[in-house]
């Protein structure tokens, strides 16, 4: 696992709000990733109906892709891969906090002849605020424009507001535009990678994904992290019922259960997976 950046590929992050680490997973390590989430795919799809009821749904969001949430509870083999102190450094390097929580993971699957996923801001849907939000996506399959790739808008991390994210549904993919027409005239980075890749995203940061045009499935994972001092904005969003419900806003997101920490520098980078 490839977690050492170099300053110029911070530097670009701080430009651009994302960062492509090519060579992220190699052999051996991509196989273990594979079959990691693979495996704890199938046991949520065996528990849990929603899985089943997202593939071939009839709403335009329920073709997009299919997600599940959470898998590092439930495979003791995800939690070992996304809870590394060391990936957790490299997020709270790049996002420039001292620490990192693990807001929630999720596997995003792209069916055969997925719809796109329209242009989106992360943050806004979190239930903490914060230019400091970062996500890591990896690409489990060859990912391009045939099947689903990212597109991301270089530097809209930068004048991005809390209040409008954009919608994942009918609206269009370039509906966030309505809000933010200054984008429209921005060229969209296009973001192919291989199996094994990785790329870091600013919560801030407007992207999207295009359909998947292919007989075959896409899949990713991504990890949502958040910095450790991070306060809750009211928003339940995908935090668990019994979290939520101990909150009031302004309370610093800090359930170790929950939401654990990954890597703080505060604990002398000396933290293991829990």
């Amino acid at each position: 696992m490839n977690t050492q950046v170099t300053n110029d590929q911070v530097e670009f992050y701080l430009e651009n709000g994302f960062l492509i680490i090519d060579d992220f997973l190699t052999g051996s390590e991509l196989s273990s990733w594979q079959d990691a989430v693979d495996e704890a795919i199938a046991q949520h799809v065996s528990r849990d109906d929603t899985y089943h009821n997202q593939k071939g749904g009839d709403s335009y969001y329920g073709n997009v892709f299919v997600q599940c949430v959470n898998l590092w509870k439930t495979s003791e083999k995800v939690k070992q891969l996304i809870l590394d102190p060391q990936l957790g450094r490299l997020a709270a390097d790049l996002a420039g906090t001292s620490g990192v929580r693990l807001y929630h993971d999720h596997a995003m699957v792209k069916q055969p002849w997925a719809n796109p996923t329209n242009f989106h801001v992360d943050n806004p849907y979190d239930p903490f605020y914060s230019h400091q939000a970062i996500m890591f996506w990896v690409a489990l399959d060859d990912t391009t424009v045939q099947n689903g790739c990212l597109y991301f808008l270089p530097g809209t991390h930068k004048t991005s507001g809390f209040e409008v994210g954009g919608s994942l549904g009918e609206a269009g993919i370039g509906e966030l535009f309505r809000e933010y027409p200054e984008w429209s005239a921005i060229e969209p980075c296009v973001a192919e990678m291989k199996a094994g890749a990785g790329v870091f995203i600013s919560g801030m940061v407007a992207h999207a994904a295009g359909p998947n045009m292919t007989t075959h499935p896409r899949r990713a994972f991504a990890m949502l992290f958040m910095p450790e001092d991070a306060t809750f904005n009211g928003k339940k969003s995908a935090l668990p019922d019994e979290v939520f419900e101990k909150l009031k806003a302004g309370d610093v997101l800090a359930d170790d259960e929950h939401l654990p920490l990954v890597f703080s520098y505060r604990e002398d980078g000396s933290l293991s997976v829990k």
